[in-house]
C-alpha cells in the first residue's frame, strides 16, 4: 500500500517557518538550553559530553528518571524512542508483525492521527470510535466502542489528555475502556504526551498499572516544553514487551542522541521537573485567559469546550468557509498558520494553539480578527 502523506505534519513541516505567526503548535513556547544548564557547572558538564553512541535503548539514568513517575516500573520497563512519535510507530508495527491475524486498531477520533495511518499503511483496518461533544465536555462514546472491539482487535488508542480537543478523561472512564478491553484481552495504546500540561488543578490519570496490557507512549515535547530534544518513550508492563519493542528499534532509529539523552536526564530531576510543571502551568493559565476572551469576542462564529490540558482549543466554526480554505486563505492573506478539523477526522473545526509567547500570540489573534472581518 502506497504510504499516505501525514497531512497534518507536512502542512506543519512546510509553513510554520514561512508564516509570521504559527498557532498550529500543541506545546508550550520551547526552553531554552541555557534554563536547563544554568549553573557553570552543568553547562561544562554540557560541553564535555562525548559525541559518541548511548546505550540504544537509552541509558540507564534517563530510564530510572523516566520510571520514577511510573509507579512499580523499574528502568527495564522503558524504551527511550526519537520523540513520543516513535514510541506511537514501533508499538503500531511491534502489535501488526507479531499477531499478523489481529488486524483490527480500534482508535480514538479526534486525534493525533499518526498511529492511524501507520496501522492503514501496514495493511491493518482501522475503526474509529468517536468523542461527543456534549454539556460542555468531550467524552468517548463507550457504547461505540463496545461495538467495535472484536476478536479481531489489535489494540484499543487512547489520548489523554487528548490531541486536539484539551479533554482530560477521568479514572471512571479509563476503567471502563479497561474493561471493554479486558474481556477481548486486547492491547491498550494510551498516548499521554500532554499529561503535565493540565490547565486547571487536576492531574491526568494514567492508565499505567490499571491493565496488565496497556503501552504508555510520552515525549518530552509538549508539556515539557522540549520539543527539539526529540525525546520520548514507551512505559511497558513488563521487561519482556520492553525488550521486544527494543528490537524494532534496532531497526529504525537505533538510539537517541547523546545530548539529549543527558539533557532529558537533568529535565526529569523531580526539581527540574518541578519548575517546568510550573512554567508550564502558568503559561497555559495567562494565554488561556487571552484565548477565552477572544473566542468569546466572536461567539457568532465559533463554538468551543474549555480544554482542561495543552495548549490547544478545538473549535466549531461557522465562517460559511471549509476549515481546509480557512486555514489556506489565513496562510496566505495574513500569515498565520492553525490546523484544519479535517486533519483530525473532523470537517468544521480549526485547532488554535495558545502556547507561545503572550505577545505573539495577541498579535496573531489579532490578524486572525482582521481576516474574519474582511470575511464579512
Amino acid at each position: 500500500m502506497k504510504l499516505k502523506v501525514f497531512e497534518l505534519e507536512r502542512l506543519q513541516s512546510e509553513w510554520e517557518h514561512r508564516v509570521q505567526y504559527n498557532l498550529s503548535e500543541s506545546g508550550v513556547e520551547p526552553l531554552h538550553i541555557r534554563e536547563l544548564t544554568d549553573t557553570p557547572e552543568l553547562k561544562q558538564q554540557l560541553l564535555d559530553i562525548q559525541l559518541g553512541y548511548p546505550q540504544t535503548n537509552g541509558s540507564i539514568p534517563l530510564r530510572e528518571a523516566i520510571a520514577q513517575y511510573y509507579p512499580g516500573s523499574g528502568a527495564d520497563h522503558i524504551l527511550v524512542t526519537n520523540g513520543g512519535a516513535e514510541a506511537n510507530f514501533l508499538s503500531m508495527w511491534w502489535l501488526r508483525h507479531e499477531k499478523p491475524e489481529l488486524n483490527e486498531l480500534v482508535f480514538m477520533a479526534p486525534n493525533y492521527m499518526q498511529m492511524s495511518g501507520v496501522w492503514k499503511t501496514l495493511g491493518g483496518t482501522v475503526n474509529l470510535y468517536k468523542l461527543q461533544m456534549a454539556h460542555d465536555k468531550w467524552s468517548p462514546d463507550l457504547d461505540q466502542l463496545r461495538s467495535l472491539v472484536t476478536k479481531k482487535t489489535a489494540a484499543i488508542t487512547i489520548c489523554n489528555p487528548n490531541n486536539p480537543t484539551g479533554a482530560i478523561f477521568d479514572k471512571e472512564t479509563l476503567g471502563e475502556i479497561v474493561d471493554i478491553a479486558r474481556e477481548h484481552d486486547t492491547w491498550i495504546i494510551s498516548d499521554e504526551i500532554y499529561k503535565g500540561a493540565e490547565i486547571q488543578d487536576v492531574r491526568t490519570p494514567s492508565l499505567h498499572g490499571m491493565y496488565d496490557k496497556v503501552i504508555i507512549t510520552s515525549s518530552l515535547s509538549k508539556a515539557y516544553g522540549l520539543p527539539g530534544l526529540r525525546l520520548g518513550w514507551a512505559v511497558c508492563p513488563d521487561e519482556q514487551t520492553a525488550k521486544e519493542l527494543w528490537s524494532y528499534s534496532d531497526y529504525t532509529t537505533i538510539c537517541p542522541a547523546k545530548t539529549c539523552d543527558w539533557l532529558a536526564t537533568l529535565a526529569l530531576n523531580p526539581k527540574v521537573q518541578a519548575m517546568i510543571r510550573k512554567r508550564t502551568r502558568d503559561l497555559l493559565k495567562e494565554n488561556w485567559g487571552i484565548m477565552k476572551n477572544w473566542l468569546d469576542s466572536h461567539g457568532d462564529l465559533f463554538e468551543y469546550v474549555p480544554p482542561s490540558a495543552a495548549a490547544i482549543c478545538f473549535i466549531r466554526q461557522k465562517t460559511g468557509l471549509s476549515s481546509l480554505d480557512l486555514v489556506f486563505r489565513l496562510m496566505k492573506e495574513k500569515s498565520v498558520l492553525i490546523s484544519p478539523g479535517e486533519h483530525f477526522e473532523m470537517p468544521g473545526y480549526l485547532r488554535i494553539g495558545f502556547g507561545s509567547e503572550k505577545k505573539r500570540l495577541q498579535e496573531a489573534l489579532g490578524m486572525i480578527t482582521e481576516f474574519l472581518n474582511e470575511l464579512s
